[in-house]
Parts: C-alpha cells; sequence; structure tokens
C-alpha cells in the first residue's frame, strides 16, 4: 500500500553507490514527481539547515539554468519556498511528510545517502510516523566505495594524493575522515535501520547490479517502489551514468592495502549479511 502523504520512498545510500543514477531514472519516469533536489537532508539536521534547497530555489529562479536535464514545473518553486521556510525549524515528521503533497497522485522520494548516518530514535520516528514508507539502501563493496570518495576528495582538493604513498596517514584518514567512517558500513547500516523498519518496508539492492545489469536492477527496484518498469524513464537509459567519465585516482598497490585492511572486518560481515555480490568482495580481496 502507498502512503496518501509523504514519501512513497526513502534512499538512505550508500554514497557514492548510484544514488544519481537513481534520481535519473526516477525524476524522468512517468509515475514519479520528483523534488526538484536530489539530497533533501531535512531529517539529517535537527533544526534543518536545508543548504541544497536554498542552492536549487537560486538556480531555479534563473532561466539560465536547468538543473539535471529537467524540464521546470510549477510544482518545483512552491516545494522548494515551502522547505526553505523549514530551515531553522525542529525536525517535525508530519511537516516532512506535507512537503510530498505536490506529488498528487503520482509517487515521489526523497533520495539522501546522509541519512545512513541517522540515529536510531530519528529511524525509529520515521518508521512510526511513515509505516507505509518504502526505505531502500543501495549497497557497494566498501573498499571500492571509499576509492571512489576518495578520488570524489581530490576532484575538490579535499585529499592530497600524497597520502597514497603514506600508508600510516592513509590510515589516519580513513579513520579520522567522517565521511568515510560513517558511511562505508553497510552491514552496520542495515543492522541499525531493520531494527525500526518491517522486512517489507526495507529493502537493500546491490551497486554491482546496477553496474553489470542496469535493467535488471531498474526493474526490481522500481517494482519495490511501486511503478511500471516496463515504461521508460525519458531519454535516460537503464546504463546511463552522467559520472562514467569522471576523473579517478590511480591507487598504489600499498595504498589499496591499507584499505582493504582498514575494511576487512566489514568486507567478513556484508559477505555474511548479504551474500550473493558480497561474497565475491571478500574472494576479490583476499579476506
Amino acid at each position: 500500500m502507498r502512503p496518501e502523504s509523504g514519501p512513497d520512498f526513502v534512499c538512505i545510500g550508500m554514497q557514492k553507490a548510484g544514488t544519481g543514477w537513481l534520481f535519473d531514472q526516477v525524476q524522468h519516469h512517468p509515475a514519479f514527481w520528483m523534488p526538484p533536489v536530489k539530497e533533501l537532508n531535512y531529517l539529517l539536521e535537527n533544526p534543518s539547515r536545508l543548504r541544497n534547497v536554498e542552492q536549487r530555489l537560486r538556480a531555479l529562479r534563473d532561466p539560465n539554468k536547468k538543473g539535471r536535464n529537467r524540464a521546470r514545473d510549477d510544482r518545483d518553486l512552491a516545494f522548494l519556498e515551502e522547505a526553505r521556510a523549514c530551515r531553522g525549524e525542529p525536525r517535525d515528521m508530519a511537516r516532512y511528510a506535507s512537503l510530498f503533497r505536490f506529488k498528487h497522485d503520482l509517487l515521489s522520494g526523497d533520495i539522501t545517502p546522509a541519512y545512513s548516518e541517522l540515529e536510531d530514535d530519528v529511524v525509529a520516528e520515521l518508521a512510526q510516523a511513515l509505516p507505509e514508507t518504502r526505505v531502500m539502501l543501495i549497497v557497494r563493496d566498501p573498499v571500492s566505495r571509499a576509492c571512489s570518495h576518495i578520488s570524489e576528495f581530490h576532484r575538490n582538493a579535499k585529499f592530497d594524493a600524497r597520502l597514497l604513498d603514506d600508508p600510516a596517514g592513509l590510515r589516519d584518514f580513513l579513520e579520522t575522515s567522517p565521511k568515510i567512517s560513517r558511511r562505508s558500513f553497510p552491514s552496520e547500516i542495515v543492522r541499525r535501520w531493520t531494527k525500526s523498519l518491517s522486512p517489507t518496508q526495507f529493502r537493500h539492492f546491490f551497486f554491482d547490479e546496477i553496474s553489470d545489469q542496469p535493467e535488471k536492477a531498474r526493474r526490481e527496484i522500481l517494482q519495490f517502489i511501486g511503478a511500471d518498469p516496463d515504461k521508460k524513464s525519458g531519454e535516460f537509459e537503464a546504463g546511463y551514468n552522467r559520472k562514467a567519465n569522471f576523473a579517478k585516482l590511480e591507487f598504489t598497490p600499498a595504498a589499496m592495502s591499507v584499505i582493504i585492511d582498514h575494511f576487512r572486518n566489514e568486507l567478513r560481515a556484508c559477505a555474511a549479511l548479504f551474500g550473493s555480490y558480497a561474497k565475491g568482495w571478500a574472494e576479490k580481496y583476499g579476506v
């Protein structure tokens, strides 16, 4: 049963695991009206700061900009203005749910990878307030996910590539970077979220399948949300990846050894919890 109000689904990550791909697939699908900002972040902070909303609102008002190849919709501006009014206010699940009334009779959702960090009490509050909302996690091999995230840090001048030749320095970076330490352990994320959500409300999917069998992954995700997978997402094919040509760091064998060692226990935990592709991760890295 789909919720009459509130988001039909919430994707809680993982970051660098295909959430941008998912946003493209659903925002251009005829069954959906999606908020005009990926990573709403409403549930992340209390009170909410909603910096992405403010940035998107400025861009939407600029006639020369069109975010993520999306045609403007009158509801976009109304959603953003109402969301901006939540800035500085305490977290309120009813108010959060009301933002999604702009979907009317279509499906809608919130794709915010940082929600993977939410504390148990917030997860429990969400589960109680929105019992019909589906929650999904896209799981990625923590070693390759961390490498992808480090590459993004480097593109944004937030990572010194010399650390790749400094095992102690790289190890310290992995242990102290919040976005690495809090978002790279899918087994912990799943255990925390499934404490409050029912088995029918929560499901994980594999980034590997999005990469290897995008049509199959798209079909399974859309079916979970409640959309027709046979309808196309505009001109976006299932295998479309807008980040495919982003520059990536070359990781030395010594750097890979440090990263693999950092995630050794997590790779084993994923193999035991998820099976399937996750067993291959442990085998690939020899753990």
